[in-house]
């Protein structure tokens, strides 16, 4: 394991260049405790995370640099040649990009040409939602869908009251229970959408650091957890990361408050952009369904700005099982 002041000096430059908290040394850490490898790769100007993944079935795997790499020059063969000497081990079939880089900056004709194919699906939001939180509490509320607003109020007039959590505070573990409850059996179930075990959140949560904060929300209504949240910050950007609802009292407008809040928590710990990770639109590449028109459309009534990254892309280490990576994709999408 790198030296604490390392580990300091990764962040520092995520940071600096606009990073996300996918490729901050805690997530690295947490992905280490769930099971995976992490490699980090460091060049003049550049800096790497990538994560190894082990296809099913089959004794092969390939690593994946999320929000990543973090480059404000064009080093890319400089990135490939590292990879290759210091990453890449026998069974790999792939490496895999998702930077941070917003689309019309021709950077995936770059890709392309470095021998990158680009998916034709997402692994996180390609085009997510970003809420400039600078902003006064009186210009955010006032730039809101006047319904949000009327939400809002009607959430606070009925009662429903929003409590925050860490993983070390005496009621998480109740809480975290019940944040579990509505992913397994509310939202997935009736949206159809894949989740993660237990125990993923949980090590998710317990994610500490001087520069990244893991916080469940919940909204509480009649004593019953009816909407909860997983939030984190890094830095001066708080993300909106996972979330669940419940079929009842959907009446009190429970999710609208605990927006609202979470917005406010990440005001106080001096954030200037909120994430809601992940929308709908035109630039959407893997269609996926009426469920997340919905959550856009609410998204989009707080405001903010629309940002689309470039996508993601895979380079080939062996064509061959590269290929039939592909084709078995193709038919399981």
């Amino acid at each position: 394991m790198l030296e604490e002041k390392t580990k300091e000096t990764w962040n520092n430059f995520i940071l600096a260049n606009g990073g996300s908290f996918l490729q901050s040394f805690e997530w690295g850490e947490f992905q280490e405790k769930v099971g995976r490898k992490v490699k980090r790769l460091v060049g003049d100007n550049w800096s790497a995370q990538f994560i190894q993944y082990k296809l099913p079935c089959v004794n092969k795997f390939y690593w994946y640099c999320p929000r990543g790499p973090i480059m404000p020059g064009w080093l890319m063969e400089e990135l490939i040649a590292r990879f290759k000497t210091e990453i890449k081990e026998k069974n790999d079939i792939f490496f895999r990009l998702g930077p941070g880089w917003e689309i019309d900056n021709g950077f995936e004709n770059k890709l392309k040409k470095e021998g990158f194919q680009q998916l034709p699906y997402d692994i996180e939001p390609a085009q997510t939602l970003i809420l400039d939180i600078a902003k006064t509490e009186d210009e955010l509320l006032a730039q809101m869908h006047e319904k949000w607003r009327y939400n809002i109020r009607l959430a606070e007039r009925k009662g429903v009251q929003i409590k925050n959590f860490s993983s070390t505070d005496s009621d998480f573990e109740k809480y975290f229970d019940e944040f579990y409850q509505l992913v397994d059996k509310g939202t997935s179930e009736r949206k159809e959408i894949k989740h993660h075990d237990k125990e993923y959140y949980k090590k998710q949560l317990e994610i500490k650091g001087e520069k990244i904060e893991f916080k469940l929300f919940v909204a509480e209504y009649e004593n019953k957890v009816i909407a909860a949240n997983i939030v984190v910050i890094f830095g001066s950007r708080s993300t909106y990361l996972h979330g669940a609802t419940s079929s009842e009292h959907r009446e009190v407008m429970a999710p609208h408050l605990l927006q609202w809040e979470q917005i406010k928590y990440a005001k106080a710990q001096s954030c200037s952009e909120y994430d809601f990770w992940g929308i709908y639109n035109e630039y959407t590449k893997d269609k996926r369904g009426k469920s997340w028109e919905g959550f856009t459309r609410f998204k989009r009534g707080f405001g903010g700005r629309e940002v689309n990254y470039v996508g993601y892309f895979d380079y080939p280490l062996s064509e061959f099982w590269y290929f039939v990576y592909r084709l078995v994709q193709k038919f399981r999408r």
